[in-house]
Parts: C-alpha cells; sequence; structure tokens
C-alpha cells in the first residue's frame, strides 16, 4: 500500500510571481503544474536481511508538522540489498538525502511524494577520487527573465574531458518560480538554459585521479544552475520550494545510465553530482514504500 500524505498549500501556491499580461491561457493553465519540494536528510539503519530497522532524521523539529512521520512510514517499508563483507551480510548504516515532492490536486492542496534519494556521502569520498570544481564562474542573469522578475534553475549535464575542460554541455531540466503564458515560460526557460551552458562551456574540473573513476576517458557531471535574486530566502532546510517543472529532456551523447526513476530536480543545489555513479546500499523497492 503507498502512503501518501496530502498537504494544504494555499500559501505555498501564492509564494509564485504572476507575470502581467499573461494571457487567458497563462495562470489558470499553469498554476496547475505546480510542485513543491522539500529536502530532508537523515541517516538509514539497515538489518542483515536489508529491512531498515532505524531511520534518523536531521532537525526534525525544522519539518512542517506531519512529514517526519510520513518520511519514516515510507523508509521503514524500504528494502535494501543485504550489504556483504567477506561474503557475510552485516548491518549498515547510511546517510540519506530525500527529495519529496508535492503535485497540485485543486482546492489548494498537494498530495506528497517521495521523488528521489540518494544515499551515498560525498564527505565520505576521498576528494582524489571526486570530479571538483576548478574554475566555475557563475552565469550572467538573462536580461529579460530579470525584468520579469522570472527567477529559476537549470539543471547541466556536462562532460568533462581528461584535461579537465568541457567537452560538452546540455540542460536537462529547467524549473521556474513564476507563472506566465507557455510561451513566456517557454522563453524563460531558454534564455536560463543558454545563459547557464554559455558560463559551463568555460568550466575547468580537477578530475579524480585514484579510485574506480580515475581511469575513465571523460566523466558526466550534472551542475544545478541557480538563478534568484540577491536576498531572496531560499534553500533553508525543512521549508518548501514553490516551481512550476520544466520538460526533460537528454543529449545524445549521454548513455542513458541513471537508476529508474531518476531525474535531474532531485539533486540537491550548490553541488557537483556524477552522473549514473551509484554509491551506498541499492534500493529494491519504490520510494513510496508500496
Amino acid at each position: 500500500m503507498k502512503q501518501g500524505i496530502v498537504w494544504r498549500a494555499l500559501a505555498l501556491l501564492a509564494a509564485l510571481v504572476v507575470t502581467q499580461g499573461a494571457g487567458a491561457q497563462g495562470p489558470g493553465a499553469v498554476r496547475k503544474q505546480t510542485e513543491a519540494s522539500l529536502r530532508v536528510t537523515g541517516t538509514i539503519h539497515i538489518a542483515t536481511d536489508g529491512g531498515v530497522e532505524q531511520v534518523v532524521l536531521d532537525e526534525r523539529d525544522k519539518l512542517p508538522k506531519g512529514i517526519a512521520d510520513f518520511v519514516d512510514r515510507n523508509v521503514m517499508a524500504w528494502q535494501f540489498e543485504p550489504t556483504l563483507v567477506d561474503g557475510v551480510a552485516r548491518r549498515a548504516v547510511t546517510q540519506m538525502s530525500a527529495r519529496l515532492v508535492g503535485t497540485s490536486i485543486g482546492d489548494g492542496q498537494m498530495r506528497v511524494s517521495i521523488r528521489g534519494a540518494d544515499f551515498s556521502d560525498g564527505k565520505a569520498v576521498p576528494a582524489n577520487e571526486q570530479v571538483s570544481g576548478n574554475v566555475m564562474t557563475p552565469p550572467r542573469y538573462p536580461v529579460g527573465p530579470a525584468q520579469s522578475g522570472a527567477q529559476g534553475i537549470a539543471y547541466l549535464l556536462v562532460r568533462v574531458e581528461r584535461d579537465g575542460t568541457v567537452g560538452d554541455v546540455a540542460t536537462e531540466q529547467v524549473n521556474l518560480r513564476i507563472i506566465g503564458s507557455e510561451a513566456q515560460m517557454s522563453q524563460y526557460r531558454q534564455r536560463f538554459a543558454d545563459a547557464a551552458m554559455q558560463a559551463a562551456r568555460k568550466w575547468t574540473f580537477v578530475p579524480p585521479t585514484a579510485g574506480e573513476q580515475a581511469g575513465q576517458p571523460h566523466w558526466l557531471v550534472r551542475v544545478p544552475v541557480d538563478f534568484s535574486f540577491q536576498g531572496s530566502e531560499r534553500l533553508r532546510y525543512g521549508k518548501w520550494e514553490v516551481y512550476i517543472p520544466g520538460p526533460r529532456t537528454r543529449p545524445a551523447w549521454a548513455p542513458d545510465e541513471d537508476r529508474p526513476g531518476f531525474s535531474p530536480d532531485t539533486l540537491a543545489e550548490g553541488g557537483i553530482h556524477l552522473a549514473g555513479a551509484s554509491r551506498g546500499p541499492k534500493l529494491l523497492t519504490p520510494l513510496d514504500g508500496a
């Protein structure tokens, strides 16, 4: 049985900026696409059979009412591939970063589900085994979206060459924090994507020099690029963020190596994420615990 929760979200929906002159097909049609995102972190204790023994969420008191219990119920229903040490199943402890997403169901309500989760502990991976940033000058804010008050996040997929330069870059998805007509929003997404990719082509990275990734001919990394105004309050732990999700695309040069159900907008902002890499225990059951 799926573990769901319905969230009253009138205040969240009102947080989106509405452009002037959006047109009859703008706010009414686009608002139905609204989603809200919340990132939850913590620790999972896994039994020898792969079942979850305990969930310890970080800063439970900062999470909205009912969310901590919702996450607990779902995570306790998860089943992982048992952790083997020298062929013997052992208990394990893993870090968890989960992305909760609320989708509008009308009447100011949202149905909440767990869209993505990561069980790799980046802090536990030595720096020389990671792709890290060297020179990553932020993009310029596009004039048109800036004048309209448009904000959003462009999710880039970057191919890093052996010398640390960028061989190719594509935008997989752009989520917006503004409501307009479909034409306006398509234009904002393209402006954000173009600005992010223009900057990314000049970036340089430090390739891994040790570990299983060191011998690769190139690396694919994902980099979320946030376009927001100075002083805007965002990314505080335990706070919902409302946005209009954009369509996902994937370049022909990128092999399909992602786990089932993956979406770029489940990634935490402000980081470099190795695409297709899987560290930590393997989850066998759906994220919703069904």
